[in-house]
């Protein structure tokens, strides 16, 4: 039974729009979740493509709408990208996705109402494929790596990155009208791609977001012994939301340090979970013994610590933040191996900031994913210039 291409058109829509409705209202459910929110931007874009090529195909005079779609797909892709970098809790980059978008739906744009079916689509192509392999590769890295799930992502992103520069080639060299792009590469044939790909992608993107949930709500100590000097996450807030309000009544300055162990996804792959922990119970003895005196330290997830202390000048949090960084540099791990924890450290103090721990803990995540983007051991304090390395 053959198939015409509007059938496909129609069903990929169906696809595309049930799979993106189910992850944006999961999303919604689940709360304050960034990276959730970040690939519904994607899931929202592949709706808009979808009903753009709809309109397309039903009234080709509309010859803008494909630079609609063009544009809509390509952010689709880019947005996913973006995801990928943030559930990494690195800088998402929204901005480079939104970019790239608009260069594409201009490249459709440029040719006018004589640009046909394909204008602009050589780029569509090559920045589909651009973002994917990206894509690809961060879920080969950081918090991806701790789940069998991702492996599905990266499969997923990989055939789509392999599929659009092998299709980019081809429309190159046969064109649009030849026998080897319409036979394997034409609309139908990537529309059931597309649609495979789709489901498989949402299913595994709602169940990593799921199970990140879960994590960042599992109390910091769980499966791992309690680290003497080191509060639980929830009494750690609920210590820094008074210690804060007092402060503000006395006009204190306060930083708040969050510092990630940057090397520990390598430590738990070359030496196992049990090595890995207890790198984790090092690096809070380590924070313990040396923040100043007046400062309280949390644990608010496996390998993250958070310090809050009082900062009465800028130049003071940063020593506070490279004095930590030099003594887990100094203090080997395991005294035999010799291996050190390197810290990644994010910056917020209440003078720039304010008073409000959320608000506080939020911006400090920022500067986090900062110093993360400049490499391990780098120090960085929310709305100064370039981030400080440790070494």
């Amino acid at each position: 039974m053959d198939i015409d291409t509007q059938t496909f058109l129609l069903a990929n829509g169906v696809v595309v729009v049930i799979s993106g409705f189910s992850f944006i209202v999961n999303t919604v459910l689940r709360g304050n979740d960034e990276v959730g929110r970040t690939w519904s931007v994607a899931f929202i874009a592949g709706i808009l493509a979808a009903l753009a090529y709809a309109v397309w195909e039903f009234a080709p005079s509309s010859w803008w709408i494909l630079a609609v779609g063009n544009a809509a797909i390509s952010l689709s892709v880019a947005a996913l990208w973006s995801g990928t970098r943030q559930f990494n809790d690195r800088s998402p980059l929204l901005w480079v996705s939104f970019a790239a978008s608009g260069v594409v739906g201009l490249s459709a744009l440029v040719g006018g109402p004589d640009g046909g079916a394909w204008a602009g689509a050589l780029e569509m192509f090559i920045a589909i494929a651009t973002f994917a392999a990206l894509s690809g590769a961060e879920t080969l890295r950081g918090h991806f790596r701790q789940s069998l799930n991702a492996r599905v992502l990266t499969v997923v992103f990989l055939a789509v990155s392999a599929y659009y520069l092998c299709r980019s080639i081809v429309f190159l060299v046969d064109t649009s009208e030849g026998e080897v792009f319409l036979q394997y590469f034409g609309t139908t044939t990537t529309t059931c791609v597309s649609m495979g790909l789709v489901i498989l992608g949402a299913i595994s993107m709602s169940v990593l977001v799921a199970g990140r949930g879960q994590r960042e709500s599992m109390p910091a100590t769980s499966g791992i012994p309690t680290i003497e000097g080191v509060l639980p996450w929830e009494m750690f807030r609920q210590h820094s939301s008074d210690w804060l309000l007092r402060a503000f009544r006395e006009r204190d300055d306060l930083v708040l340090i969050v510092l990630d162990i940057a090397n520990l996804d390598d430590m738990n792959t070359a030496f196992g979970r049990v090595y890995g922990d207890e790198a984790i119970r090092a690096v809070g003895r380590i924070t313990v013994e040396n923040s100043p005196s007046a400062a309280i330290v949390g644990h608010s997830s496996g390998k993250r610590f958070v310090v809050l202390t009082s900062a009465p000048s800028v130049g003071d949090a940063v020593i506070v933040a490279e004095r930590l960084h030099t003594a887990l540099v100094e203090s080997p791990i395991d005294p035999v191996e010799g291996i050190r924890a390197v810290a990644t450290c994010g910056l917020a103090t209440t003078g720039r900031d304010g008073y409000d721990f959320e608000a506080l803990y939020k911006t400090s995540l920022k500067a986090l994913a900062a110093a993360r983007d400049s490499g391990p051991g780098t120090i960085k304090l929310a709305g100064s210039g370039a981030p400080r390395t440790g070494y």
